[in-house]
């Protein structure tokens, strides 16, 4: 297999070591990224060790703050002229209200701004790259999601936590498949997966206890998109346990796709550079 230099976000704990661990022992580059840089010190030599491999790298960044958001994508541009794979993993669980900077809700901030404004600054690197892919973690909870309260947004003022962390996952999948679009003639894709019910910090937060099944399945379907031959054709899907599946009615919906697209836009500043630029990712 062609060695690949892939970002995983998140990859100090859970399904994005996991997946940062299998990727390391197929051969590829791995840049693992995580916000406490002793803990991420810790897990790089733990995976050098397990792995042998001498082709990890560590970055950190707290992705609810969108400046380190930025800083983490100079960073790898700085150290690497092109990215082939970026995987956006992280994300969590917030059993209480919490407001990131801007106001935004911290759930909303980290898994849905973040990996929008990180995507859209790596952009040019992945662009560098023979061939590229964007694979965002979705979950299965988007489908609990009747109705979007758009008025509600960003800063979730009335808070339900599930209900929160379903729409943050929502925004991924109309994401996923409204940057597909952006893509699409270019030399890279974008996709989305659920992981299934994995056993991490995230799943312990919501319900309190430990279950669910073992990270490195989650990480199976992660490294699927990452690195398959036959995944390499396809542009805007979302997946469960490796295969594609028919995401809910609301994330197939034009305008939902849009709404929260246009809302990247603006809560990121990559709105005027975007617009202005015209096909910016051919």
């Amino acid at each position: 297999m062609e060695e690949q230099t892939i970002l995983v976000t998140g990859s100090t704990d859970g399904i994005g070591k996991a997946t940062a661990h299998a990727l390391a022992r197929q051969g590829h580059r791995v840049l693992l990224h995580g916000r406490n840089r002793g803990k991420g010190r810790a897990v790089l030599e733990e995976l050098e060790e397990a792995t042998g491999s001498d082709r990890l790298a560590l970055f950190i960044a707290d992705l609810s703050v969108q400046e380190r958001v930025r800083g983490l994508a100079e960073e790898v541009g700085e150290t690497h002229d092109s990215l082939d794979v970026l995987i956006n993993n992280a994300g969590v669980f917030m059993p209480e209200r919490k407001v990131a900077p801007g106001g935004i809700e911290m759930t909303f901030a980290v898994n849905y701004i973040a990996p929008f404004l990180l995507t859209h600054d790596l952009l040019p690197l992945l662009s560098a790259s023979r061939r590229a892919r964007v694979v965002n973690v979705a979950s299965i909870a988007h489908r609990s999601v009747r109705s979007v309260d758009w008025e509600n947004l960003p800063g979730f003022d009335d808070y339900d936590a599930y209900d929160t962390y379903a729409v943050s996952k929502l925004g991924v999948v109309a994401f996923t498949a409204r940057l597909a679009r952006v893509l699409e003639g270019t030399k890279t894709t974008a996709n989305c997966l659920h992981p299934g019910v994995i056993d991490t910090k995230l799943l312990r937060a919501y319900t309190g206890e430990q279950g669910g099944a073992p990270p490195e399945q989650g990480a199976e379907v992660e490294v699927y998109l990452a690195t398959s031959p036959d995944a390499a054709a396809v542009n805007g899907g979302y997946f469960e346990a490796t295969r594609w599946a028919r995401p809910s009615p609301l994330a197939l919906d034009p305008e939902v796709r849009e709404r929260f697209w246009e809302m990247g836009l603006d809560l990121t500043g990559v709105e005027e550079w975007h617009r202005s630029s015209g096909k910016a990712y051919a």
